[in-house]
């Protein structure tokens, strides 16, 4: 027995003399790397730096709370020679907490006076929206600083109106070059690194797909093509998430839980309210202006004017009673007293009845139930009127071309005188619904709100890449 114990013992004095061993071995190993890394960064050879410095990571993470702390900090160093401000705050960030958890002090205020005096330089990300009406271009500056966190900036928007909708021949191939202009734009003209770019494809579009097997395939195909990269992730956003990537995008933090929002886009309408930064209550009706119209278009194929006016009256009865189920399920619709509208019939109503507001780009102006009423009721009586709104009333010049150009653009590229009609009688039986009981509400439209849920879902990919990596 005594010789089995005496065996046992020397066993396990040999094993843990071979690990004890192995583990010096190992972080010698790290040791080189971090010191052959530095002198790699040293000499601006930036790449094989990373290399070293992440193997010595790998080697010591979780095993040696330390030494981990000072990988991070040698990467933070890294990505601050290479004024990549968001990596190098992310792992000085990491180092710093490290040091927070050993009591090391003086690497910790170090580090934080570090990162204080770090060059707060913006990095651009560009969403590209495929929608039912059209494509749109959103170019964002990201920015980290310790004291703001991440920041965000709209910096440049555009859209290329191709009826992606269709699903025709023509549309398709429309709609594919008009990407590979916007991707082109993004890279070239505003130097968008590649894996900084997404393609995403709405919810209203995914919807008209949905009824015509194949033409999703077809026109992502398409658009790989026209981008000459047969591997480009085109995704497909739900109702809910573009809902909500729009709110995130839109609605102040301190007016989350007073708020709901509500897009009336081409093919759907979709909305909802959040009940935090991660969980969104949503609704979704498949009534969007242009949807909208075709339904009316389909059973009164033969309608002038009149007619198509008294089919929209007909249908719009079955869709309020639609909305009216929905949105009694919600009680955030009901009593939350700011209601933010999105999409392009609220942008065409705000435009033709307030020109004057052309120039509030990014901020919030108010609308009525009696704009909307009046809307609706001049797109039915008196069009013509409607789209020629009295410029001359515009003090500004600057506001007053904007003017100009909103109208044009919605007469000769969005929408006609049947859109209009059909958009004005969703947009109304929307805010009726909202008014008819629960708190009082306040109607508000913002400029600019088109690509609103783009770039929210440009803010969520890089807000959770941030959280992530500062956990690796």
């Amino acid at each position: 027995m005594k010789k089995l114990i005496l065996t046992l013992l020397l066993g396990m004095f040999v094993w843990t003399s071979g690990f004890t061993q192995q583990v010096t071995a190992d972080f010698n190993t790290a040791l080189k790397y971090v010191k052959t890394g530095n002198t790699l960064r040293e000499v601006k050879q930036y790449d094989q730096a990373e290399e070293y410095l992440n193997k010595a990571l790998n080697i010591v993470r979780n095993k040696d709370k330390y030494w981990e702390a000072a990988a991070y900090e040698n990467l933070g160093f890294l990505y601050r020679d290479q004024e990549n401000t968001l990596e190098a705050s992310r792992n000085f960030t990491k180092a710093i907490d490290i040091y927070r958890s050993l009591k090391m002090g003086m690497s910790e205020k170090a580090l934080i006076q570090l990162m204080a005096g770090l060059k707060e330089t913006e990095e651009l990300f560009a969403g590209i929206d495929i929608g039912s009406k059209g494509v749109k271009l959103s170019i964002i500056g990201v920015s980290v600083s310790p004291k703001k966190g991440l920041t965000y900036n709209l910096r440049k928007s555009m859209s290329i109106n191709t009826e992606p909708s269709a699903l025709s021949a023509t549309s398709i191939r429309e709609t594919a070059a008009a990407v590979k202009d916007l991707i082109d734009t993004a890279t070239i003209k505003n130097a968008v690194v590649a894996d900084r770019l997404f393609v995403v494809m709405s919810s209203g579009l995914k919807q008209a797909t949905d009824k015509a097997p194949g033409k999703e395939a077809e026109l992502v195909a398409a658009i790989r093509d026209a981008a000459r990269n047969p591997s480009l992730k085109v995704d497909v956003v739900s109702f809910e998430d573009e809902a909500k990537y729009g709110a995130l995008a839109m609605i102040v933090p301190e007016l989350h839980l007073s708020s709901s929002i509500m897009d009336i886009g081409g093919g759907n309408v979709k909305g909802g309210y959040l009940l935090n930064r991660s969980k969104f209550e949503a609704v979704n009706f498949p009534y969007g202006t242009k949807a909208f119209g075709k339904i009316v278009k389909t059973k009164y194929p033969d309608a002038d004017i009149k007619g198509y006016i008294a089919g929209v009256d007909n249908e719009i009865i079955a869709v309020r009673e639609e909305m009216a189920i929905e949105m009694n399920r919600r009680v955030g619709l009901k009593n939350r007293k700011n209601v933010y509208l999105l999409g392009g019939i609220a942008f065409v109503m705000n435009t033709l009845l307030h020109p004057e507001r052309a120039a509030i780009i990014g901020r919030p102006v108010e609308v009525t139930l009696d704009d909307v009423k009046k809307f609706r009721q001049m797109s039915v009586t008196n069009y013509e009127e409607l789209i020629s709104p009295d410029f001359g009333k515009i003090a500004d010049p600057v506001a007053r071309q904007l003017a100009e150009e909103d109208v044009k653009t919605i007469t000769t590229k969005l929408y006609n005188n049947q859109d209009i009609i059909a958009g004005a009688t969703i947009l109304e039986t929307v805010m009726k619904e909202y008014a008819r009981d629960g708190v009082q509400k306040r109607f508000y439209f913002i400029k600019g709100g088109d690509v609103a849920w783009i770039s929210g879902y440009i803010f969520k990919i890089i807000s959770d890449d941030y959280a992530v990596k500062k956990e690796l």
